[in-house]
């Protein structure tokens, strides 16, 4: 009777994990929009890598204990060989060659089934320039955790000039958006 009390406890318990995780690039995309004086246009990241550690509970995200994400600057490509060499300079690309998140802190939480909507606060290098950010961020717990959201920024903010082409005549507008949707498994 025992034996049969505590596998029915454990089976009734919710499931609680901590998980270490990785980004899974082949689930992951990320794009910067933003309008220049010609056009508006997008670039997007083919390379990405990063580490989570969180607590699933019942295929819901119940908080991250840490969580990074990076991007290679030169994986950074727009299928115009001039604007990316253009967007590398701007972002100083040869003395740092890597975008860098690191998760701070969440708060606002909202959990809808295996959907979970935070706040949340990070560090956000770019150019060797270091921010705090604050982001709307869903997570959805069903297969790993995948993170959905949205930044608009000025790029002036991280010391970086909007890059221009054409001897200036082609001004890159200051302010940016990058969209997300990163899996970590």
């Amino acid at each position: 009777m025992r034996n049969l009390m505590i596998i029915m406890m454990l089976f009734f318990a919710p499931l609680v994990y901590g998980q270490q995780l990785t980004v899974n690039e082949s689930n992951t995309k990320l794009s910067v929009d933003g309008t220049s004086s010609v056009h508006d246009w997008t670039i997007e990241a083919e390379q990405f890598n990063g580490k989570a550690d969180v607590k699933i509970e019942n295929n819901t995200l119940q908080s991250i204990n840490s969580l990074s994400f990076n991007i290679p600057v030169e994986s950074l490509k727009s299928g115009k060989s001039g604007m990316d060499d253009n967007t590398y300079e701007a972002l100083k690309a040869d003395d740092h060659p890597v975008i860098k998140y690191e998760f701070r802190s969440m708060d606002n939480v909202k959990v809808e089934g295996n959907t979970t909507t935070m706040s949340t606060k990070g560090a956000l290098t770019i150019g060797g320039v270091t921010k705090i950010v604050n982001m709307n961020v869903k997570a959805n717990a069903s297969d790993g955790v995948a993170f959905s959201g949205d930044i608009t920024f000025k790029m002036s903010v991280f010391e970086i000039d909007p890059p221009t082409a054409v001897f200036g005549t082609i001004r890159t507008g200051d302010q940016v958006t990058i969209k997300f949707n990163v899996q970590y498994k």
